[in-house]
Order: C-alpha cells, then structure tokens, then sequence
C-alpha cells in the first residue's frame, strides 16, 4: 500500500444532516492543504464533519461572520491576506491573537465568534518534536513579518538569553524588538548581528530561497551555530539549508510548523487530541507527491 492509499482510505462516517462544517477563508485560497488534511483527520477520528477552502474579497469580510453562522460553520482557519483584517469582526481573542493582532483560527463558541494565533504554539510544537532546547540560547530570526513576530513572541516566553533581528526594512525590526519587550522586558534583543555574539539558532522568516537561489544570511553568521531552521517548505530544501547540510549542521524545513499549525487549530475545535501521523502523511503526499512519502532534507 503506498502512502496516498494509506492517508485516504479512512473514511468511516457519511455525510448528512448532522454532519459539522469547518473550512479556510482566503485569497488565493485553492492551493491550501488543509482541506484534505482537516477532512482526513476528522475522518480518522470519526468525527462527522468536513473542511472546505472558501475564496472570500476584503469586502465580503463584514457580512462573513453572519454569513457562517447561518450556514453553521463551526470553525474556520484564515490565511492570507485577511489575518489581521479579520480581527474587528470577532467577538473576543486569545491572549497571543490579541498580542499581535492577528489570527489563524477562529472557533464559535457560546459567547461569539473567537481568535486564536497558532503560528507560534505551532513553531514551538515543531522544535519540541525535534528536541530543540530553547533555554538560554541566542537566536538570530531573519525576517520581522507576521511570521517573524508569532515565532519571536514565542520564543521570548520560552526562556531564550537572546534574539538578534535582521530585516530589509530596519524600522520594521525595531517595530517587532519593541513587541518582544512587550512580552520579556529583561531579554537581549538585538536589531543587528552583533561581531561578538554567534547564535545558537538560526532562524529564517523570509521567503528568500522559496523561489531563487539566493540565501538570506551571509555564511559567516552560520558557522558556529547548532542549528539552521528555514520555515519555508516547498523546495524542502533550500538554499540556506543546503549550506546547513553542507557544514553538518543540524536542520530544519518548515513542514512541521505547517502541521503543528493545523494540530493546533484541530484541538482548538474539537477538543481531542489529533492524529498527528495521518495528518503529517496528508500533508507530504500533498506538499512533495513525488517523494513518495519521503520528506527528508538530507
């Protein structure tokens, strides 16, 4: 049995008049992977319910809420470009969505409509599955966008000594270091690469390397580091990690981030615990069909 048939052929529910609606709102929206990997999931879980993509305008965003509690939706992921732009219209954040501002996920609840960010939680979950010690470590984060601050407020609360920021635009880095005071007002942040300062981690929030050859961070800032993580995951490997693999550096893409995010949003939901494997498979089949299941970097 190849990995498509085993990720497919789970289904043990039919749909019908009870069956719950979940979804992704969007613009471009047809090339998510979370329809397939939500459903599955549900499936595996025999929960009835099913996960769609919704192609939306901005101007469509105030009726939207009203729209979906009409036709029942439970639960919605947003990707871009409406996370932030979504906000106004929900009832009430979680702590992390209400600190930046921005959401992923929205549940209906008793009390309305409620965002939560799982960018961050999910990076984490990703480093804590490869066993990536934060504690006390320097860590350098290229990139100061919306990814940049979920994973930068993240790793403050983790207990990390220090987090050096470099970003094309310099007062876009300042911007995110003044959120991470926010959160951890003794921690050493940085709006440069200090000489006298190598980092632990490296980590890349741009998307450098997703479609050119190019590599976000001069060689020199990666020679004496333990570890190399781009969040970019289709090429799996890029540029910047194929130095890593170079030097024998510990790596990472950013499959895992992509799963934990949509673990995350599923617990949010459902309250259970997900099937991380049938959900990780959904998503290699999806993201890298002609590897065959195999999502290797090395």
């Amino acid at each position: 049995m190849n990995n498509d048939e085993r990720v497919t052929d789970l289904t043990c529910i039919d749909i019908d008049g009870k069956t719950m609606l979940y979804g992704v709102i969007g613009n471009p929206v047809k090339h998510s992977f979370s329809p397939r990997m939500h459903s599955l999931a549900f499936q595996k879980l025999c929960i009835n319910a099913v996960y769609v993509p919704f192609l939306i305008q901005e101007d469509h965003l105030p009726g939207l809420m009203n729209a979906f509690s009409i036709i029942g939706i439970q639960g919605f992921n947003i990707t871009l470009p409406f996370k932030e732009k979504i906000v106004p219209y929900l009832d009430s954040l979680s702590e992390e969505a209400e600190l930046l501002q921005s959401v992923n996920t929205v549940i209906k609840t008793h009390g309305g409509w409620k965002g939560y960010s799982t960018d961050g939680s999910g990076f984490m979950r990703s480093l804590a599955a490869a066993k990536i010690a934060l504690s006390q470590k320097k860590v350098l984060l290229a990139g100061a966008g919306g990814a940049a601050r979920a994973i930068a407020v993240s790793l403050a609360k983790a207990g990390v000594a220090e987090i050096s920021i470099v970003n094309r635009t310099q007062q876009k880095a300042e911007k995110l270091a003044d959120l991470i005071y926010r959160v951890s007002p003794a921690l050493a942040v940085r709006t440069a690469i200090s000489r006298d300062s190598s980092p632990d981690i490296v980590i890349n929030t741009t998307s450098v390397g997703m479609n050119d050859d190019k590599c976000p961070l001069a060689d020199e800032i990666l020679q004496d580091c333990k570890w190399i993580i781009d969040i970019i995951y289709n090429p799996p490997v890029t540029p910047l990690l194929k130095k890593a693999i170079g030097r024998s550096i510990s790596h990472m893409n950013g499959l895992d981030m992509l799963l934990y995010q949509g673990v995350e949003a599923f617990e949010i939901w459902t309250g259970q615990k997900a099937p991380v494997d049938i959900m990780r498979q959904s998503l290699i089949a999806s993201v890298y069909p002609d590897t065959n299941g195999d999502a290797s970097l090395s």
